[in-house]
């Protein structure tokens, strides 16, 4: 029985429309909108944090007024985004001050509650829900966020992450008391947590999802993605109701689209749509277009500076460098060793050897079929977006060894936490229970004339060069952060990346064994795995 008040108006159809338009990038799901994200907006936000970032999400699209629900180039106003882990990469401070008090739409999120510390501070920049009228459709849209952030991210102390079912059905319920019978949830803890708010939250309509960039669509593929399930993916509730779950990529290349047709109490009826791939025949908004034209002064001639040369494809790619050892994951440590060579003396030919860097600040390659290879400050920030430092550590090889584990404790899901490294020779055995994976652990020696790699010792000191985020803490590091020894913060990563290629002038990274797997097999299948169980779930779904 579908839950709510029948007192709703509707327009003069026989069956009332509610058209989705979304754009899914890393960090959020934009909601009736086109646009940004975790790889776009939070590269503007550190860049450019004020104005661009919040100016320029808060005016996507430009409101064509009401939505024709057969077309899907016609689209309303933003109207509500969800927090995603990334928006607080640079703690609370940094999201409130230039974006959550400069944006004109709603940011949701049930499941975040601050303490009474940070309460006065942050209340009422967020809500658990908002509701808005489309024609003569009353919606609602409740948020939630990945109940790991605080291991991913840097929220801090003072925000509790609830579990996302519970906090969901807290404010669906509310929602249904208070008479909405058309319930979205909106949010970003990855699609498995999205298949269970489906299947658990009583009373969700419609789940809109992001964090794990999955693919669904339905028919012919449009561009080189491998589909993970139909669109929408249709899961069966336990109060025996048919609830779609959509996703759309990553990155912007394409805007999700999907039809609802709900009957007067508020069931769904029918889902259909498919992403559309945002390709040439895509035409560009024109104001947002001269808006972009503007900031882009301000950032041209830093952005195409010739940097250097590759000769060969820097392969960045998720499949690639959160499962196993990547060129260009050798090639940014190398050169955050490189700018720390400092000096050398009778016993020491560097004081640090060795680099460990989280596969999630990877963001994307660069092709070397694409200008000839040549690299400029634009693919330099594209791969490196967030702003952060390569830091200086001290630690016990002890914390080296449980950093190590943290690598591979959650490996075949393509996490970013996969460690990209230099100076070390890690051999991982997948098949072992999770804590005690790494099998071989050697470490390039520093105090030597002739560098050579040498088994880790637990109690012994060592130094090595990382990103500030995982020497902070993130991506569930939390061991650097509680048992480093010294910190030491260094410069900008984009600035040593590009400093490197342009010493080197021309750069041609190898795949050298720096990472290898006992069980070759279980790494080899870990990608095959993940799309197998999704196929499952798939198949599952829609024989219910």
């Amino acid at each position: 029985m579908k839950k709510g008040n029948q007192h709703i108006m509707y327009a003069p159809k026989i069956i009332p429309n509610v058209l989705v338009a979304f754009l899914s990038l890393a960090a959020e799901i934009l909601f009736f909108s086109k646009s940004a994200s975790d790889t776009v907006t939070f590269t503007w936000f550190s860049l450019a944090e004020e104005p661009v970032s919040p100016e320029w999400v808060s005016c996507l699209p430009h409101c064509k007024g009401d939505v024709d629900a057969t077309d899907p180039g016609e689209f309303v106003t933003r109207r509500a985004e969800a927090f995603g882990n990334h928006e607080f990469d640079n703690g609370v401070e940094g999201l409130l001050r230039p974006f959550l008090q400069k944006v004109n739409f709603t940011v949701l999120s049930a499941n975040i509650k601050a303490d009474a510390t940070l309460a006065p501070t942050i209340n009422g920049y967020y809500q658990p829900y908002t509701t808005f009228t489309m024609g003569s459709e009353i919606v609602a849209v409740v948020g939630y966020t990945s109940v790991e952030t605080p291991v991913l991210s840097l929220p801090g102390p003072h925000l509790i992450f609830e579990d996302e079912i519970k906090a969901l059905q807290v404010q669906v319920d509310k929602l249904i008391t208070l008479g909405y019978n058309k319930i979205i949830a909106l949010g970003h803890s990855g699609f498995d947590v999205d298949i269970d708010i489906a299947k658990r939250v009583k009373g969700v309509d419609l789940v809109i999802g992001g964090h794990t960039n999955t693919f669904l669509y339905t028919g012919s593929v449009p561009s080189s993605e491998v589909p993970a399930g139909p669109y929408p993916f249709t899961v069966r509730s336990e109060d025996g109701r048919d609830v779609p779950v959509v996703q759309a990529f990553a990155f912007g290349k394409y805007l999700g689209y999907l039809k609802l047709v709900f009957d007067k109490s508020g069931n769904v009826l029918k889902a259909n749509g498919n992403p559309i791939l945002l390709d040439s025949s895509i035409a560009q908004d024109p104001g947002i277009l001269a808006d972009v034209d503007e900031w882009k002064k301000n950032l041209a001639q830093y952005s195409s500076q010739y940097v250097g040369k590759t000769l060969v494809y820097l392969n960045g790619t998720f499949n690639e460098c959160r499962f196993r050892e990547c060129n260009l994951g050798n090639l940014i440590c190398d050169a955050m060793i490189h700018h720390n060579i400092k000096y050398a003396d009778e016993i020491q030919w560097n004081h640090v050897s060795l680099c460990i860097l989280n596969s999630g600040g990877i963001r994307t390659g660069i092709d070397e079929s694409h200008k000839n290879g040549t690299i400029t400050m634009e693919e330099v920030i594209s791969v490196l977006p967030f702003g952060g430092t390569f830091d200086l550590v001290q630690l016990k090889g002890s914390t080296l060894k449980k950093a190590f584990e943290n690598s591979v404790r959650r490996y075949g899901s393509s996490r970013g936490e996969f460690l990209q490294v230099s100076g070390i020779h890690v051999e991982y055995d997948l098949s072992r229970s999770v804590g005690d994976r790494v099998t071989s652990l050697s470490l390039r020696c520093s105090q030597c004339r002739v560098p050579r790699y040498e088994s880790l010792d637990p109690d012994r000191l060592y130094k090595l060069v990382l990103p500030s985020y995982i020497a902070d803490g993130g991506d569930g590091f939390t061991m650097i952060k509680e048992e480093k020894l010294k910190h030491d913060t260094g410069d900008l990563d984009i600035s040593v990346f590009a400093n490197y290629i342009k010493e080197m002038k021309r750069v041609y990274p190898t795949v050298e064994g720096r990472i290898k797997f006992r069980n070759s097999s279980v790494a080899a299948g870990a990608n095959c795995l993940t799309l197998l169980l999704l196929g499952l779930m798939w198949a599952l779904s829609t024989s219910l």
